[in-house]
């Protein structure tokens, strides 16, 4: 009988595969296809939350037309650079479809901040106005220089305003984009908010109101990376409001007490848009708002492609069960 392994690939060997920021775009661009079509499974997450202001969930997917399956199991702390730690932290580890055995399992940070951003860049292709010359970034952590990378790929002209407390972050994202976007820093939420096209909150989770909706100009979209941070109104005073997934955004919403009373004009998805079943974005002068709250598909597919090429490539540690 063949011993069944499993590959190991840390943090490092991750970095080492340099999948390319186009590839990740048309993985997640046909992953959100899948979903339109109803090609995948992608059950609600669970999680515990040890941590007023933490939790660790749990994240499960299916895409049987690439026949891909895994689980992400994926922590978020903010208080962690206190003891000089990440904020994001986990593990994705994939299945052989056939026989349920792990044939992988990988360090899930990289692979979830290029997930987050790259559907973002593929919700903005498809609900932008028709010209995007200014992209706000709130927080110039590791999602913020992700979000810009890929951004910038769908929007190459865009100045970028990047808001942080930080000055020092926002200097080291400008100098660590691999994007030849103008980067430009501005110092309070609001006055980025009110002139830009496009908005991204890219802050770690927020307890109290930080952005009112009403800063937001005639045209814009908003993604919301976190959940909460947003003004009641964002879901009210938005003219379209879509998320990823329908029903797991609205069991998040329930199980983690919604920062949010009206949920009820939720159109679809952005699957939806993209299959044409949903408008989405019907004048130039709408007000859009999507919450992305992360599919466990868009994880597996990223992972998998992740994995291809460290195969090929000799890389990680083969372990024996």
């Amino acid at each position: 009988m063949t011993t069944p392994t499993v590959r190991w690939l840390s943090r490092n060997d991750v970095a080492q595969t340099h999948l390319p920021f186009s590839s990740a775009l048309d993985i997640v661009e046909a992953t959100f296809r899948d979903h339109g079509n109803g090609a995948f499974e992608n059950p609600p997450k669970i999680g515990i939350h040890p941590g007023h202001d933490a939790f660790i969930h749990a994240m499960a997917g299916w895409l049987p037309r690439q026949r891909r399956a895994g689980l992400k199991w994926v922590a978020s702390y903010p208080s962690n650079y206190k003891v000089d730690l990440p904020n994001i932290t986990g593990l994705l580890v994939l299945n052989d479809p056939d026989t349920g055995l792990p044939v992988c399992v990988m360090d899930a940070a990289y692979l979830t901040a290029v997930r987050a951003a790259a559907a973002s860049a593929i919700t903005s292709k498809y609900l932008s106005p028709r010209r995007v010359d200014r992209i706000a970034v709130i927080g110039a952590g590791l999602q913020g220089l992700y979000h810009v990378n890929m951004l910038s790929l769908i929007h190459p002209a865009a100045e970028f305003q990047i808001v942080d407390i930080n000055e020092n972050a926002v200097s080291r994202l400008a100098e660590q984009t691999c994007s030849k976007a103008t980067v430009v820093h501005v110092k309070e939420a609001e006055a980025a908010i009110r002139t830009a096209d496009l908005v991204v909150t890219a802050t770690s989770r927020l307890e109290d109101v930080a952005f009112q909706f009403g800063w937001v100009k005639e045209g814009s979209l908003v993604l919301p990376v976190h959940v909460r941070g947003w003004s009641q109104d964002i879901t009210t005073a938005s003219d379209v409001l879509l998320t990823d997934d329908v029903e797991q955004f609205k069991n998040y919403i329930i199980a983690t007490g919604s920062p949010y009373r009206d949920i009820s004009r939720v159109l679809g998805s952005v699957s939806d848009v993209i299959a044409g079943r949903v408008a989405g974005r019907v004048l130039n002068a709408d007000r859009v708002a999507v919450f992305n709250v992360g599919l466990a598909m868009h994880d597996v597919a990223i992972g998998s492609a992740i994995l291809d090429i460290a195969a090929q490539h000799g890389l990680g540690t083969i372990i024996s069960y």
